[in-house]
């Protein structure tokens, strides 16, 4: 009988400081933050917030179509 594996695979730790940075130059029209307890929170015309960064940029995304379309075309790698 086979020994069933305990451990969850998880999403690797993102470097807060380093994704804060960047999501502040991909949205400037925001004032992005991560508290305390890990919550990331975007302020603009609205303020939103969720306990990760995925979570914040789809809200981002809803809130700010035109931020996004920007943001992708910056990261678009040049061919």
């Amino acid at each position: 009988m086979g020994q069933a594996s305990l451990t969850r695979h998880r999403r690797p730790e993102t470097n807060g400081p380093v994704t804060l940075l960047l999501l502040q130059y991909l949205f400037p029209g925001w004032t992005i933050t991560r508290d305390e307890r890990g919550i990331w929170r975007a302020g603009g015309r609205i303020a939103i917030s969720a306990s990760d960064v995925g979570g914040l940029l789809g809200l981002l995304a809803v809130a700010d179509p035109d931020a996004a379309r920007r943001a992708v075309s910056l990261l678009r790698e040049k061919k």
